[in-house]
């Protein structure tokens, strides 16, 4: 199959008359590391904000060889999602360029891939919720919460009566579920929520030589579905590169008031922040071990938005369980911090969000805001706070 650069698939973008928002364009060194993190090289994403012009842009591809793959109404995201197949011979830059000026108003994108951030531990330490000044008791939940991430397993959603849908690309197939199943865990097993609801959706499938990546479509489905549900509160604990189709949903679901956390990237801190985490609609979480200390997987950068706890995490029921650790491990915390929290139960801006938890926070790293901590650690809600604690606020 050709290789190309993907360097021209992001060197212009169009913003249509009904679009409010502005694509932050990575530069073209990020671009090309990306180029092995594609789902399937034959497809193209395009979004379009109405059904007369996505099918007119099918009407005017086929003649040109393109084939419509599948087609989804977004209604969550009063989106349009078109998958199209590119003419053979065609390399992917020139059919985004080609399918955005066939018809105005929509964006052409690669289906890249996202993959889980926690990899298994063997400590024995317990320290999560102290590092954080949260309760033994738990507290009672404020906001229901979404995830995005693969399968779960299905006698835990059945214990847990958590509703779930599975958006993967081979529905059906027996891809692991332990990651999405220990995310779980942390919300509903933890105690730090009591009457939490969350609902599921599996977005992750094998694919290749990458193994079990989410694509760009799965993600939207998904993302669309919590949104469909009146799940504002979205924790997303997967990480890859920069996608334009990403950008403009994650940009569109801020719009209608989600609020999405999201996990930094365990690439290293040689290497910047990862998406969707480095978008400004999304809140970036790095992690950090029990001395609040960060980890030394966690990914750099000005993005940052928060620390949590995310070293060696314990995850299970108490009797049973394993020790996590990554930035996958850690955005669940700042999820529950916000879902414990009743002054953001009704939060409809990631900005506000952002800006009250940092108001609240351990500053750890350099003063004020740093590229490695953040703001820096986030701390439990007031009403989840250790008494004692709370009455020295």
């Amino acid at each position: 199959m050709m290789r190309f650069s993907w360097t021209v698939l992001f060197a212009a973008f169009l913003i249509a008359a009904c679009e409010t928002t502005t694509l932050a364009l990575p530069d073209d060194g990020e671009i090309r590391a990306s180029d092995d993190q594609v789902v399937d090289r034959q497809e193209i994403i395009v979004i379009s904000p109405s059904w007369a012009a996505a099918k007119s842009l099918v009407r005017k591809s086929m003649p040109l060889g393109y084939r419509l793959k599948s087609e989804d109404e977004l209604d969550g995201l009063n989106l349009v999602m078109l998958t199209m197949l590119i003419p053979k011979g065609q390399n992917g830059g020139a059919a985004i360029r080609e399918l955005e000026r066939l018809e105005a108003g929509l964006t052409a994108g690669v289906n890249h891939a996202y993959t889980p951030q926690s990899e298994m531990e063997t400590s024995r330490a317990r320290y999560a919720s102290a590092l954080m000044d949260w309760n033994n008791l738990g507290c009672e939940a404020r906001s229901k919460v979404g995830v995005l991430d693969t399968g779960a397993d299905a006698s835990f959603l059945a214990e847990h009566r958590v509703p779930n849908a599975d958006f993967s690309r081979v529905q059906g197939a027996s891809e692991g579920t332990a990651h999405g199943t220990a995310i779980l865990e942390l919300f509903l097993s933890s105690g730090m929520l009591n009457g939490l609801t969350v609902y599921h959706a599996d977005v992750v499938s094998v694919s290749g030589a990458l193994g079990e990546v989410a694509s760009v479509d799965s993600m939207l489905k998904g993302l669309n579905w919590l949104i469909e549900k009146d799940v504002k509160l979205i924790n997303i604990s997967l990480a890859g590169p920069y996608n334009k189709i990403l950008d403009r949903a994650f940009q569109r679901a801020a719009q209608e008031g989600a609020i999405i956390v999201a996990a930094a990237g365990n690439a290293g801190p040689a290497n910047k922040v990862q998406y969707p985490a480095a978008f400004e609609s999304t809140l970036a979480v790095t992690a950090v071990d029990a001395d609040a200390k960060v980890y030394t997987e966690a990914v750099q950068g000005k993005s940052i938005d928060f620390s949590a706890p995310g070293v060696d995490v314990f995850i299970g029921d108490g009797k049973s369980g394993q020790y996590l650790s990554g930035t996958s491990v850690a955005a669940p915390f700042v999820t529950l911090r916000i879902a414990g929290d009743p002054s953001m139960a009704q939060a409809r801006s990631v900005a506000s969000v952002r800006g009250a938890l940092s108001k609240d926070v351990q500053d750890l790293g350099e003063a004020g805001h740093d590229i490695t901590f953040g703001f820096g650690l986030i701390m439990a809600p007031m009403p989840c706070r250790n008494i004692e604690t709370a009455q020295h606020e």
